[in-house]
């Protein structure tokens, strides 16, 4: 019966430490989740942030601007020198602060 409760111990202990080092909450794959999000916000925030230069460039002040219909991409906050912009990516919001920022 001991022999038994020390198997069952030793197969729990294995079978929790492998999840964590495989599966969809293990690291690596956690890492590639964040890493497909950040390509994916990039993509939408660089379409939106040449539409910003241009209006800064006509302008010298990102507010007001107005960004391209159905980007996705909110402009959360815009000063004279600077601008926020914000994507729901997937169901996690995405951040990119600039000019020259990254998510």
């Amino acid at each position: 019966m001991l022999v038994l409760l020390i198997s069952l111990a030793v197969v729990g202990g294995l079978t929790m430490t492998q999840g964590k080092s495989q599966g969809p909450t293990s690291a690596a794959a956690t890492q590639e989740e964040s890493l497909a999000l950040t390509t994916a916000a990039e993509s939408l925030f660089s379409q939106v942030v040449q539409a910003l230069d241009g209006e800064y460039a006509q302008n010298g002040t990102y507010v007001g601007a107005q960004l391209p219909p159905g980007s996705g991409v909110v402009l959360a906050q815009a000063t004279s020198t600077s601008y926020c912009l914000n994507a729901n990516v997937n169901g996690t919001v995405m951040h990119e602060t600039g000019p020259g920022g990254s998510p």
